[in-house]
């Protein structure tokens, strides 16, 4: 009987110790994803807990201003670490600790608000530089094609006039038939390693998808299914849907994505979508 209570006793020592928590350590530093830099006094903090740079005791105040932060006792377990300051976008990361890991290193990434959507240039130490919209190829509608793309697109001449003018009425007239167009320019010399951040206009609920295609100018004629053409228009850009290449996308920080691969070679067409509509299209060329 005293031998079935010590085996008893001890079983619940056991489990006592079992069901002890393991607390460890979550460190990291909070940078500007365009130029690798620092963010200088960051707010920090875990949903749904007590650790928060915020917390009048927080003991390391001072590391804030090279934007490292430190919590320590954390529980090992799931948690969505957050990282913000006035006038940027919010960061913020999932991460778990277990058992056997409960010490964790964190980079978190925000930048300024002021930031316009777009395709970006990384690597970039003296701020962000914006690849010019210019090469943003005009699309147009297709049933089958992946996609089809304008070579000219019409201007609008008469933005800001005051209607019912004399003046306008025979600039009109002298202008009827000789419409005015933007025609898309030469591709952007690439080299074949692609490296660049996507800010998104809106927040996105799904994963953002970046693919390249082979771009070939094309009859108009041959691609029956792509609407939006000018009338006038005989040629256009076509990709190659045989032959896209999916790109690696990672989400960096609230509508941020950095988009990471190799581009083959020749004139391409690079799609960003989500939930299969097209977000932006951009018109490369790899030499």
């Amino acid at each position: 009987m005293k031998k079935q209570l010590f085996i008893g006793a001890a079983a619940l020592v056991a489990m006592a110790m079992t069901g002890c928590q393991k607390t460890g350590t979550i460190e990291g530093v909070v940078l500007d994803p365009f130029t690798g830099k620092a963010v200088e006094m960051p707010t920090v903090w875990m949903d749904s807990t007590i650790f928060g740079t915020q917390n009048p005791k927080y003991p390391y105040k001072a590391d804030l201003q090279q934007g490292k932060f430190k919590f320590e006792k954390v529980p090992v377990g799931n948690y969505l670490i957050k990282a913000r300051r006035s006038k940027y976008i919010l960061g913020q990361q999932n991460i778990a600790t277990d058992e056997k890991n409960p010490n964790l290193s964190v980079t978190l990434y925000e930048y300024s608000d002021q930031i316009k959507p777009g395709l970006y240039k990384s690597g970039t130490t003296e701020g962000p530089e914006k690849i010019d919209n210019q090469w943003v190829v005009y699309s147009t509608s297709c049933t089958e094609s992946v996609a089809g793309y304008r070579l000219t697109m019409p201007i609008n001449t008469d933005a800001g006039k005051v209607p019912g003018k004399k003046a306008d009425k025979k600039k009109k007239k002298a202008d009827k038939g000789a419409a005015k167009v933007s025609n898309l320019p030469a591709p952007l010399a690439m080299g074949a390693a692609i490296n660049v951040f996507y800010v998104n206009a809106s927040s996105v609920t799904s994963p953002l998808v970046a693919t390249t295609y082979p771009a070939v100018e094309g009859k108009v004629a041959d691609h029956s299914d792509c609407q939006g053409f000018g009338a006038d228009e005989k040629t256009g850009l076509f990709v190659n849907k045989d032959k896209g290449t999916a790109l690696n996308v990672e989400y960096k920080a609230e509508n941020l994505f950095q988009i990471t691969g190799n581009l083959p070679a020749g004139k391409q067409i690079l799609q960003l979508s989500q939930d299969g509509k097209t977000l932006q299209t951009y018109y490369f060329q790899v030499k």
